[in-house]
């Protein structure tokens, strides 16, 4: 009643007080507010920059700083970050010591090798990028120039034979490519404080051949897997003992694993070494031989299973963790990026096992090594790393592993031409030009991370309203040369226009709805986007989708069949057929499994009928937009392009050990975003930020003092100011006094750390409001 009566008596004209106090109270409140604000001084932030050029990007380029400031909470785009809110602890990033890696390292000079050292594990004070955690294979792998093991003969299941001195890997120079990663970490711990081991975990390609069941043409191999497991029952336990004794052989050579993956890449057979595993087969043998033998021989071990690509990491989850003595075992999952970022899946896998964590264990670009003058690609596979990285990290991962450290300027050396790109490239013989060491763009996007997010380091929520929303896939999104798959098939608000399709009657074409008339897509006016055969191989028998030309190859005669319809190629006399076929099929990685659609010998199966709608009416009337469904597994699923649209844009905080925050923010997109930053804990904030396109921005702050937060207003009470001052001018309280009490007091609010939860994202724990 008296905040309703002084504003009455001040809005009145002819109160002589209202009419003296306005001037006051204008001032007063003016005063309040600057004299509050100048009581913190702002907090600088660290602006470091990555940001494309065709000619001369920024590189880790330090900008100018920006202040932090009191500011009300942002209601347009901006991200905000609330370290109150804790998510899972980092323990860092790094890469793998290869043989491939090994080899280049040993042919660079003593003085380049010093160099490489730093370049990745020298603290970031001294212009290194802090890596603390690497991964060795367990014998060959693709990087190397050949298969070898350390125990080849048959049947030593005692391990006679084992070579506990790893010659092998001592002479390539693995295994001193990691003493001079540990050393520089020690030498981080004398200079800097920074007194973290290097967290180095092996992974086995293959057992040797010996132990794995014949592969399909009868012999054993390292280079094939039988399927659907590849190791020998009856060698189970020969097989972790083998693991085993090569931990205790490095540790003898002054390496020390932290821990192990069970296998690489469990679900791929490619050529390279490999040895699948269902995942209840790697589980038992992880319950029943590996688990107890490293637990005994090894007590501390960390044991991660399933090491392959995120599109199938819940079902291995459900499966390894599933069975209580297994679980006991497996500390947590390895993920590689090859089968696309998959985040539904890797949430699905935290809130599976919360006290298992994740970690992505492999990441890299094949077909080769793209140089600095191809600017473009060269720019786009850094991006498309940091992203995963990023996403990785915002669902639950604790870190992040590059694949080979080294390559030489062909990609390799690898013995099955499989070439891929590298962090760091080695030319020692300076053949491409004035350097001998190559940093690519992929090694300053990765050093936004890796600098930026020391051990210790914890996830922290954030609230992104600054990505702009992209629409769903569309008609425009279909591109000449994109590949056919399937997919669950959408409905209702969840249907997708790239599920719809058409049949030209009259040059009996099959289109993509709506492609002819979508200005983007390179159908556009050319009767739109038609089912073709790629190279017009029938043998091959591989589909694509490609601008109407109406020629054979575009061709498809519709017939009925019992329960469906089928899709004919006349020239090559074959049918369509839904397949389960290998990602390479379709562009993705070998060991990314798909459903796509294959041109086969005709037959009466049911991978060749399909239905073009409802189930009782198989032959949509008019050829109108329609799906073309088939079911599998009880499972409805649809053809459609294969359109890759990753996120364009997204940010990432955490809390570092000493308080301060880190915020990683990515924009791959073609147009510059601009936002604010805000502090929801310290209600300081930096306004109006923008982000150049194709750019990656770490903003680093240091924690406020308590005396300097204690003195921040709190949004949520500053409101009240006026109506305060208001009342004080009812009262006519004298202006020193005035002024004096316009400064608003703020609540010490106590941190709480809060929980994550699988519904709301987190639960809040009980803390203290003193």
């Amino acid at each position: 009643s008296s905040l309703a009566l002084g504003s009455q008596r001040l809005s009145g004209s002819a109160s002589p007080i209202g009419s003296a106090m306005r001037p006051m109270l204008a001032v007063s409140a003016s005063l309040g507010f600057l004299l509050n604000a100048g009581s913190v001084a702002g907090v600088p932030v660290r602006v470091v920059q990555t940001a494309y050029h065709p000619i001369k990007p920024d590189l880790l380029r330090e900008m100018p700083p920006l202040k932090m400031e009191p500011m009300g909470k942002p209601t347009g785009p901006s991200i905000t970050v609330d370290s109150r809110t804790k998510f899972q602890e980092i323990i860092g990033f790094g890469g793998a010591f290869t043989e491939a890696a090994a080899i280049n390292y040993m042919q660079m000079t003593p003085e380049d090798q010093k160099e490489i050292i730093r370049l990745y594990f020298a603290d970031p004070k001294d212009g290194g990028h802090g890596y603390s955690i690497g991964r060795v294979p367990i014998g060959s792998c693709d990087f190397s120039p050949e298969s070898y093991n350390f125990d080849d003969v048959a049947g030593d299941v005692n391990l006679s034979h084992f070579d506990y001195t790893v010659h092998h890997d001592e002479k390539s120079g693995m295994l001193k490519f990691i003493r001079d990663a540990q050393d520089e970490l020690a030498a981080r711990c004398e200079k800097h404080g920074f007194c973290h081991e290097l967290k180095t975990y092996a992974s086995p390609w293959s057992p040797p051949a010996w132990m794995k069941y014949p592969a399909a043409d009868g012999g054993r191999w390292m280079t094939e897997s039988a399927m659907p497991n590849g190791l020998d029952k009856k060698y189970m336990r020969a097989w972790a003992k083998y693991m085993s004794a090569f931990v205790y052989a490095y540790k003898q050579k002054g390496v020390k694993l932290w821990g192990v993956t069970v296998q690489n890449e469990p679900e791929a057979n490619v050529g390279w070494e490999a040895c699948l595993y269902t995942p209840q087969y790697m589980m038992e043998f992880v319950r029943d031989h590996l688990g107890p033998v490293l637990k005994s021989d090894h007590p501390g071990m960390v044991i991660m299973g399933f090491d392959h690509n995120k599109d199938h990491v819940h079902d291995w989850a459900k499966v390894l963790y599933g069975d209580p003595l297994a679980r006991k075992y497996f500390d947590g999952i390895g993920v590689h990026w090859y089968g696309g970022l998959q985040t539904r899946h890797l949430n699905d896998t935290h809130f599976t096992a919360p006290d298992k964590f994740i970690l992505g264990t492999e990441a890299c670009n094949c077909g080769g090594v793209v140089f600095s003058n191809d600017m473009e690609v060269w720019w786009r596979r850094a991006e498309a790393l940091a992203l995963d990285a990023l996403e990785d990290l915002l669902f639950w991962a604790i870190g992040w592993t590059d694949w080979n450290l080294l390559l030489n300027a062909a990609g390799g050396p690898n013995h099955l031409d499989n070439l891929c790109d590298s962090n760091i490239i080695c030319d020692p013989h300076k053949r491409l030009g004035n350097d001998t060491i190559i940093q690519q763009a992929s090694y300053y996007f990765l050093g936004h991370f890796s600098r930026y997010l020391p051990r210790g380091s914890r996830r922290i929520h954030r609230i992104n309203n600054a990505a702009p929303i992209d629409a769903p896939p569309s008609a425009d999104d279909v591109k000449n040369g994109q590949k056919l798959v399937f997919k669950p098939c959408g409905s209702g608000a969840s249907s997708s226009p790239l599920q719809q399709w058409e049949y030209d009657q009259i040059n009996s074409g099959f289109t993509v709805s709506g492609t002819n008339e979508a200005k983007k897509s390179d159908g556009y006016h050319h009767d739109g986007m038609c089912i073709d055969i790629s190279d017009g191989d029938c043998d091959v028998g591989k589909l694509q989708l490609w601008a109407c030309a109406h020629g054979w190859q575009q061709q498809w005669q519709l017939g009925r069949r019992t329960g469906g319809m089928s899709i004919y190629n006349i020239a090559c006399d074959k049918c369509v057929t839904w397949k389960k076929v290998s990602g390479d099929w379709v562009g993705l990685d070998a060991g990314v499994h798909m459903q796509a659609p294959v041109l086969e010998n005709c037959t009466n199966s049911p991978e060749q009928t399909f239905h073009f709608g409802a189930s009782d009416n198989p032959l949509p009337p008019g050829m109108s937009p329609f799906p073309v469904q088939i079911e599998e597994g009880g499972e409805k699923v649809c053809m459609q392009p294969l359109v890759e649209r990753m996120p364009k844009f997204d940010a990432g905080a955490f809390q570092t050990p000493d308080g301060g925050t880190s915020l990683i923010v990515l924009n791959s997109g073609e147009d510059p975003i601009k936002y604010d930053l805000y502090d929801a804990v310290t209600g300081l904030g930096a306004a109006g930020v923008t982000i150049p396109a194709h750019s990656i921005v770490t903003y680093i702050w240091g924690a406020p003092d308590s005396d300097s937060l204690a003195s921040l207003p709190d949004a949520s009470e500053s409101v009240a100011w006026p109506a305060l001052l208001l009342a004080l001018a009812a009262l006519a309280v004298p202006g020193a006094v005035l002024l004096h009490l316009a400064l608003p007091c703020r609540r010490r609010v106590q941190p709480v750390e809060l929980e994550a939860e699988a519904d709301s994202g987190y639960r809040p724990m009980l803390g203290q409001v003193a």
